[in-house]
This record gives structure tokens, sequence and C-alpha cells, in this order.
């Protein structure tokens, strides 16, 4: 049986992470279901599969991001994460309640109208490319996408879309963003655990391992593919998944 939820976890992890519907948030509602395991290990295990499948299918990208860390998409990755960096780590020293899944429900619907706020106010026609502001409005909304519920990919997405940038260079630009944001959060959870494997079933974070990681490469293909329809048809999930979160044990 506990493969089987190892399984779950691993599926849902790959394809929510790439999804603008909230990783976090869905793996929160599996460990109050008692699905997911709590373990520090686990989890770092998960993140790191799908890291593993976006360096696979986007390996191009993130070639040239990583050989030119000064020049083109580079130095606005960085500089996003500046503002990314502060929120978060304002939220978890001064409401660190808020990253508890107290409010998951409301995160979920906070996503929903993100997500619908950014088809209905997006600028069309503008072919804005990537730019200081841009960059930085991204990089303060990939920081409140830190609480749970609150989509990470579908933040990041909308707020590029209101600031004119094409919808599938937007989504393009927001999973390259998310490279260091995995990696800086591995690292820091990882420290804060000394990489112990306590309290992990290595049989469990292997199966969910290479869950995460393959459905976690047709989760980014089909984002990348069909980005272009827009992120209407992810709204009633995440409202109604948020609704269904107040009913949760």
């Amino acid at each position: 049986m506990k493969y089987w939820k190892a399984l779950l976890v691993g599926l849902t992890q790959g394809v929510t992470e790439f999804l603008p519907v909230s990783s976090s948030g869905h793996l929160t509602i599996l460990a109050r279901l008692s699905i997911a395991p709590t373990s520090v290990f686990y989890n770092l295990a998960l993140h790191l599969a799908t890291l593993l499948a976006l360096f696979i299918v986007m390996r191009r990208e993130v070639w040239s991001t990583l050989t030119h860390p000064v020049k083109g998409e580079a130095k606005y990755i960085l500089l996003a994460s500046v503002p990314t960096v502060i929120v978060a780590l304002l939220i978890k020293r001064f409401l660190p309640e808020l990253l508890t899944g107290r409010l998951l429900g409301f995160g979920f619907i906070m996503t929903s109208c993100i997500l619908f706020a950014s088809e209905k106010l997006r600028r069309e026609g503008i072919g804005t490319t990537m730019g200081v502001k841009t960059s930085l409005f991204t990089g303060l909304m990939q920081g409140i996408a830190v609480l749970p519920g609150v989509s990470r990919s579908g933040s990041t997405i909308a707020a590029m879309r209101f600031m004119g940038v094409p919808q599938q260079e937007a989504a393009r630009f927001s999973f390259l963003l998310s490279v260091p944001v995995i990696l800086g959060g591995f690292v820091l959870e990882g420290a804060e655990s000394g990489f112990s494997i306590a309290g992990a079933d290595i049989g469990e974070v292997a199966v969910a391992f290479v869950a995460a990681f393959v459905s976690g490469l047709f989760a980014l293909r089909f984002m990348l593919g069909k980005i272009k329809k827009g992120l209407l048809p992810f709204v009633p999930y995440t409202f109604i998944v948020g609704v269904l979160c107040y009913f949760l044990p």
C-alpha cells in the first residue's frame, strides 16, 4: 500500500509542478489526508526529480543560461530572483504560520483569481520582451507563491502576461525561473535537515522519484505545447479545489 501512495505522491508532484495549480498545495492536501509523508528528504527527492525533468526538456535553454550568466535571459532570471528571495524570507521570518497550510483553501482560490485576471487584463499585441520592470514584478509574484496553494508557475506567467509578454515566452521563462528557486529550496531545506534520511523509506522515495520524474517530463512538454490556449481552463479547477480544502480534516 505504501508504494501505491508513493506512486500517487510522485505523480502529483510531477504533474502539478509545471501546471498552474500549485504543487505545494496539492502535496499539503495529500499530507493532511495522511498519504504524503512529511520527511524532508522525501520532499527534496520529489523536487530533485522534477528539476531533472526540466533540465532534460529544456536542456538547450538551461545550458545557454548557465554558460551566459550575465547576458540574455540569465540576467533577468537573477534579477527576478531578488524580490522572490526577499518576499520569501520576510514571510518565513514574520509570518511563518502562513507556510503551514492554514490558508490552503484561500491560496488555491487566490491562484484561481490570478489566472482569471491574467486572461482578462493581459496586454495583447504588444509583444513585450523581458525587461527590468517585468522581471522584478514577476519575481515579486513568485515570492508570494511561496504560500501553499498559490501556484508559482501560474503567478509568474500571469505577471508576464499582464506586462505584455507573449504567452509561450512567458511560460518558457517561468520554467527557467524555477531552476534557482528549486535549487535554493533544495540547498536550504537540505542544510536545515543535514540532508538526513531519517524518517524516509528509501523504497518509497525511489518510487515517488521515478513517478515525479516521468510525469514531470510529460507535464512540462504539455505546458510548453498547449500554453498558447491560455490559463482559463485551470481557473475552475483551482477554485473548486480551494473550496474543497475547507472540508479537509
